[in-house]
């Protein structure tokens, strides 16, 4: 009896895989069946309904094969064995679910349990037997909970809270720049590493080398070694990696420990260690247990890190130490180093032997943001009495999001905030004053305090009487300054003999002129340029082979200058800059700075009396957006009546210059200086409209594409513009698009119109009355230059030469110019960037109509299956075990996938209109009245036209093509 029962069963499996076997016949012919189904008029029989069910549960999955063999045994009554298979099924479905479901939480649970049990453990330890590890640990954390920005005394926040994790690359001491604002990232992203995966490849690889890490002044490499510390002292280094060795944490600041290693004898690294732990609180001091360093170091047991070479300012002194450290990495080959250098010190005294240098990077635009929510996360919970509830989290987000959108408009602040130290005093004069603009003054001035005196002093660097202050090297670099603005250059040279063009050779001797005046100073032009300690050299780049020099960033020269010019009383240099138009573009922000110091009627009066469109714009920008200082009343009220009255006058060239000066401020405050971006995380930020374009504004986009004219409501001409339709505002912005693209010389520039998710997301005080009015207010954004050509033609409705436009891009990225098609390895290594690009495009444009998105919500909504969905399903995890993987493959689930995706094709291009009437359309439809998905129409669809069994194939190829598109993560 068992042996028949058995018998029954391998048949019922064996006739399953042969029904199987009948059904998987070429893809072809089950297309064709699919799409002359309505041709299908024979009865349907209860065997051939078994049949067909059968199949279809077979293909969902392992649990649904249950219930195939359940209800074979049900057709047979044997209801015993159906019972226990549909039980059988019902188990796995929900093991599989609820096993889906903990998995992360168990994921985390274990985490948690490795990080803080043997922490506990080990604490718990140190409290009750008095163990010195557990009384040094305790002081380490002492000395490094603190987030320090030395220089800067602005509250206490914890560095466990703030710390962002700096990204590392591998290069060599020569190439490491000295400058504290770096243009942009030199490396690429994948060649990056966190210490942490660094640490480990130390430990557990084959590699001896030692790690020398290189930054630019305030690129964080101070706040990396005590995060790395504070980590390894509350015995939560894990957070570092998971597989991170178990050390004993040493710190040496090289500027408190220098003088002891630089005497005769010098001292063995143990004796260093013990009196450096001796001073790490003074008012208590820990006395280290005999020998205990000693033998922790011979065991290989410490990763000893050596913090600031550069502030040894004694270049032989350095170098005593250099020889000192490499001593010692001889003596203790297999304990992990780790210094930390800016270039220039490291590469007058270099380390001898094998060593791993580092550059530390830039912060990324996320890092960048991460930071800053952070900051004032834990700001506000400060202020809250170290309590965080939903008032507390709900002003941090609007001031984090505040900050980070003021930087994302102005390109000098965002290129000072990839600076750690940078970003962080831009926090502070945030949280002070919101708005940025109205105390950038402040901002600069207290960046140059700190980079010239603040760090030195508070770095406990040693001072002598003839030492220069902040004050007196800003007398030097003022003088310098000015002059470089007024000689057209950003660069100088020590060098007189030097034949570079454009450069400031008579340098040397400003300076030394300058430092004569100054009592007790022997310091030479090059020792004031070049030595670390004066922190002159933080304010500056270099191009070192060519001896050539220039401020950090252009606006630490147009700041210096307009003190400078503040302080001397030389406002007539800046009358005369705003009266020539060849000059006014270059001392343009130097004019900002002046005033935001000082008064600035005379200013304002040259300007009126030299009208024209950029000098207007720069007054109105500095009176509407209050930066000046002061402005008398009767010359502010001439101003109004210049620009505002303008807007209302009968004569078309006073309503025009009103106009433009309108329309310029605005896009000042989107474009400020803008420039062309290098990464796709930069190129994903946009600048959000606090205002809705005016009917005057949008008169001017009249008057240059059909007659111009005034305004038949004169007083309308400062109210927003309303009625205006969505294709129109499409025209709109992309006059606007070309025009500033034109006028500002920089690529990719785009506007768009606000969406109803950024009018939710950036409010203005114009929504609630204009959004429903059909107003126009602008987004900004910008796109690489090859796109360019692509949003012109979709912003103006060309439709057609988009789609065309369309295709060229995707071949051109690809690299498939002269193949003229994309395969299917071609569609999957598309880039995310250039494929996300081109979708959102299309689909801001046509308001959401088109889009390859949103052919891919239509495909979904009709039954399709993205390719890899089956394969991340609950139930398909189970596919790794081979018996379950031969039945699934067996009963042919992958040919039924097929079957089914290409009907939901079928289905979508009836929905968009690429079929009718059961026939491919052969002319497709470039209008917004299209079918919702009919754009852009995908190159290898438009090779088909008819679909007989000639072509059949073709199709197929399409169907795939297109599916696989679909199925990108991108969408």
């Amino acid at each position: 009896m068992e042996f028949k029962k058995k018998h029954e069963r391998c048949f019922i499996w064996k006739r399953a895989i042969a029904y199987t076997h009948s059904y998987q016949q070429t893809f072809v012919y089950k297309c064709k069946m699919a799409e002359d189904s309505k041709d299908q008029n024979a009865p349907l029989t209860l065997e051939g309904f078994w049949k067909i069910l059968d199949s279809k549960l077979v293909s969902l999955g392992t649990p649904a094969a249950l219930i195939a063999v359940a209800v074979d045994f049900a057709r047979k009554s044997q209801w015993k064995e159906a019972g226990l298979c549909v039980v059988g099924a019902f188990a796995l479905w929900l093991l599989i679910q609820v096993a889906n479901k903990l998995a992360p939480r168990i994921d985390k649970l274990l985490d948690w349990i490795l990080n803080n049990v043997e922490r506990i453990f080990l604490d718990l330890c140190a409290k009750v037997t008095s163990d010195f590890e557990g009384k040094y640990y305790e002081r380490l954390k002492f000395d490094c909970r603190e987030y320090e920005i030395r220089g800067i005394n602005r509250g206490t926040l914890r560095l466990e809270n703030l710390f962002v994790p700096l990204k590392m690359a591998q290069t060599s001491a020569q190439k490491v720049s000295q400058n504290i604002i770096q243009s942009r990232q030199v490396f690429d992203p994948l060649k990056q590493q966190e210490i942490g995966d660094i640490l480990v490849k130390m430990t557990t690889e084959d590699i001896k080398q030692r790690l020398v890490i290189l930054g630019a002044p305030g690129s964080g490499k101070s706040t990396l070694l005590r995060h790395i510390t504070l980590l390894y002292a509350t015995r939560k280094q894990r957070r570092l990696h998971r597989k991170i060795p178990k050390l004993i944490p040493v710190l040496l600041l090289l500027r408190n420990v220098y003088q002891d290693i630089i005497q005769e004898p010098q001292p063995p690294l143990a004796s260093v260690i013990e009196n450096a732990v001796k001073k790490l609180q003074s008012s208590q001091p820990l006395e280290p247990r005999q020998g205990w360093f000693a033998k922790r170091l011979r065991q290989n047991k410490c990763l000893v890190m050596l913090d600031g070479f550069d502030e040894i300012a004694d270049d032989t002194q350095r170098q005593q130490v250099s020889r000192w450290v490499s001593q010692q990495i001889n003596e203790y080959p297999n304990t992990s180093f780790i210094l930390t250098s800016r270039p220039e010190g490291y590469k007058k005294a270099p380390l001898q032997g094998n060593f791993l240098e580092l550059e530390v990077q830039s912060f990324t635009r996320e890092q960048r943001n991460k930071f800053i929510q952070d900051w004032y996360k834990f700001r506000k919970k400060e202020g809250n009495n170290n309590k965080e509830d939903l008032g507390v989290r709900d002003s941090a987000i609007k001031s984090a999001n505040n900050l980070i959108a003021q930087i994302d408009t102005s390109p000098s602040l965002k290129m000072m905030a990839t600076n750690p130290l940078l970003l962080n005093m831009i926090a502070i004069t945030h949280d002070s004053e919101v708005t940025l603009s109205t105390k950038q003054v402040d901002l600069y001035k207290d960046i140059c305090r700190v980079l010239l005196e603040g760090r030195q002093r508070a770095k406990g660097l040693s001072t002598s009487p003839t030492s220069l202050s902040a004050d007196q090297k800003q007398v030097v670099l003022k003088s310098l300054a000015l002059e470089l603005m007024q000689k057209n250059t950003q660069a100088f040279t020590l060098d007189e003999t030097s034949t570079h063009e454009k450069t400031f050779k008579e340098a040397k001797s400003l300076i030394q002129e300058k430092l004569d005046r100054f009592p007790n100073q022997t310091l030479s032009p090059e020792e004031f340029i070049k030595k670390d300690d004066l922190g002159v050299r933080e304010l500056l780049s270099e191009r070192e082979q060519e001896g050539i020099y220039e401020f950090a960033h252009k606006t630490f020269q147009e700041y210096l200058a307009a003190v400078e010019i503040e302080k001397t009383k030389q406002e007539k240099i800046l009358q005369e800059a705003l009266a020539d138009d060849k000059k006014f573009a270059w001392w343009r922000e130097t004019i900002r700075f002046y005033v935001a110091q000082t008064d600035a009627t005379h200013l304002i009066q040259v300007a009126l009396n030299h009208p024209t469109i950029p000098v207007l714009t720069l007054v109105y920008q500095c009176w509407q957006g209050k930066e000046a200082q002061q402005i008398e009343r009767e010359v502010q009220q001439q101003l109004r009546a210049k620009l505002e009255q303008g807007l209302e006058s009968d004569k078309l060239d006073e309503f025009t210059l009103a106009a433009e000066v309108k329309l310029a401020y605005r896009l000042s405050q989107l474009n400020q200086d803008l420039q062309t971006l290098d990464s796709y995380s930069e190129q994903k930020s946009q600048a959000y409209d606090s205002s809705y374009i005016t009917s005057a504004e949008y008169q001017l986009f009249l008057n240059e594409t059909t007659s111009p004219s005034i305004l038949a409501n004169k007083k309308r001409a400062s109210q927003p513009v309303i009625n205006i339709s969505f294709w129109d505002t499409n025209r709109f912005c992309a006059w606007l698009s070309l025009r500033s693209r034109k006028e500002l010389g920089e690529p990719g520039i785009c506007y768009r119109q606000a969406t109803h998710i950024d009018r939710q997301q950036h409010p203005c005080e114009q929504d609630k009355e204009y959004a429903d009015k059909r107003g126009i207010r602008l987004v900004r954004f910008q796109v690489p230059t090859v796109y360019e050509q692509l949003s012109y033609y979709l912003a103006t409705g060309m439709w057609e030469e988009a789609d065309k436009e369309t295709d060229r891009l995707m071949l051109q990225v690809a690299g498939r110019e002269q193949q003229g098609y994309l395969d299917l390895d071609d569609i999957r290594q598309f880039p995310c960037e250039d494929l996300r690009t081109i979708d959102q495009l299309w689909l801001q444009y046509s308001n959401g109509h088109f889009g390859f998105s949103v052919q891919k919500e239509i495909y979904l909504s009709v039954g399709g299956i993205l390719e890899g969905n089956q394969a991340n399903s609950p139930f398909n995890k189970l596919l790794f075990l081979p018996p379950v993987r031969w039945i699934y493959a067996r009963f042919g689930g992958r040919v039924m996938d097929e079957i089914k995706n290409y009907e939901a094709y079928i289905r979508l291009s009836d929905r968009v209109g690429w079929r009718v009437n059961d026939r491919w359309y052969s002319k497709m439809i470039f209008s917004s009245s299209a079918s919702k998905g009919h754009l852009p129409i995908f190159r290898q669809v438009k090779m088909t036209t008819t679909l007989d069994r000639t072509t059949m194939r073709t199709v197929y190829y399409s169907y795939n093509l297109f599916c696989t598109l679909l199925s990108r993560p991108d969408l």
